[in-house]
């Protein structure tokens, strides 16, 4: 069984929440971020400023007296209660319910919250010195875990009643929140999750490392952080696309015909978007192509079979001589979210590059790869829509 627990989050108190939590920085560009934050004194992105920048002492203290400032002016509350925060989240006619709680650092370092990505230590310690900063978690660990009825059941007994926070954010999704702080309740969810074996990470790999790194300081008490949860049946994965920014030297002619190898490549006269395994879109030069994968290699494991690693192993290794997808400045991870004309686009700006658009990787996927301690390649999933920064913090 995994643990639950219910908190005293820290939460908008006189200001909305739309204007202070924080987007997320890949949906918006450096330029955005700024407008944002200058349009919104009171805010998250102030303190969360985006990984890889918050590198000076000086940064950390700004950091820290915003925060201060906003509880000092009440603007953010902690609440006096502890609570379960059940979470719903439109978007795009998608619905999905879940909650926000506490989990055991324990259960992660025991394998019962599973882990489907590469922790890398540079980008954990930031995460770590960001939250130590704060001494708080300002973005949950979004899990998921599988679906069973009970637990389905308590979550629709709450989001019949009116919500404590229903708004728009930035990205058009729907955000509704209910602060529950009955015993009883929170009992009943306690007991349901008695049921389930095991949380999988959806997104937060480096934030949980972070947590656990956090938990073996002597200077702090942590052994809990803050998650939020949905079922498995309720939590999508959008496709992760790539953009190279040339063909490695090779001419268009050479580079298809390579390609052709192991890849029946046929030009179609519109944006062609995978509906299935094995099926590849192709943009290069204004044109479209569809690229289906006829390699009869057996592979030795099934994430080889995974179609993110069909590319990665027989066209942007074998041919364009991209050895490290994580690191590699020629290589550009296009969500999809942002739709092929997001592809186009970026090409477009660059008639040397090339894109590819990828079948998504499935939830069953991904646990089957966290079951077996296993690991997906860089930028595999792109999980959306996701729980918010800034909506209820933890102050451990």
């Amino acid at each position: 069984m995994v643990n639950i627990w219910p908190f005293s989050g820290t939460r908008p108190f006189n200001q909305e929440a739309k204007s202070l939590i924080a987007p997320s920085t890949d949906h918006l560009s450096i330029e955005n971020i700024e407008i944002f934050k200058k349009n919104n004194y009171w805010n998250y992105l102030k303190i969360l400023n985006p990984v890889g920048q918050l590198k000076e002492k000086d940064s950390l203290l700004e950091a820290k007296l915003h925060f201060d400032e906003m509880k000092e002016n009440n603007v953010i509350k902690k609440d006096d209660k502890s609570n379960f925060y059940i979470y719903q989240i439109d978007f795009q006619g998608h619905t999905q319910t879940g909650f926000l709680s506490l989990a055991s650092i324990n259960d992660f370092t025991t394998n019962k919250i599973k882990a489907h990505e590469k922790i890398y230590q540079s980008r954990m310690k930031e995460r770590a010195d960001q939250m130590n900063n704060l001494q708080t978690q300002i973005g949950p660990i979004y899990v998921i875990y599988k679906s069973q009825k009970k637990i389905e059941s308590l979550l629709e007994s709450i989001i019949k009643k009116i919500p404590n926070y229903d708004f728009e954010s930035f990205d058009g999704s729907n955000h509704k929140l209910w602060c529950v702080d009955d015993i009883n309740y929170h009992l009943e969810l306690i007991e349901a999750f008695k049921s389930i074996d095991f949380f999988y990470i959806a997104d937060g790999h480096h934030r949980i490392g972070a947590m656990e790194y956090l938990s073996k300081l002597d200077n702090l008490n942590i052994d809990k952080f803050m998650i939020s949860a949905f079922p498995n049946t309720q939590s999508k994965i959008f496709d992760y696309n790539r953009v190279i920014r040339d063909l490695n030297g090779y001419s268009e002619e050479k580079f298809i015909k390579l390609l052709s190898e192991n890849f029946d490549i046929n030009l179609v006269n519109k944006p062609f978007k995978p509906e299935k395994n094995k099926k590849f879109g192709m943009y290069h030069k204004g044109k479209w192509y569809s690229l289906k994968f006829i390699n009869k290699t057996n592979f030795n494991s099934f994430i080889d079979n995974l179609d993110i690693n069909i590319l990665n192993q027989f066209c942007l290794k074998e041919i364009l001589d991209i050895k490290d997808v994580n690191n590699d400045e020629r290589i550009r991870f296009i969500a999809g979210c942002h739709g092929l004309e997001a592809l186009e686009k970026k090409v477009n700006e660059n008639p040397d590059s090339v894109a590819f658009s990828i079948f998504p990787s499935s939830v069953a996927d991904v646990m089957k790869v966290a079951d077996n301690n296993l690991t997906m390649p860089p930028k595999s999933t792109w999980f959306d829509p996701k729980p918010l920064d800034g909506l209820v913090v933890y102050e451990f």
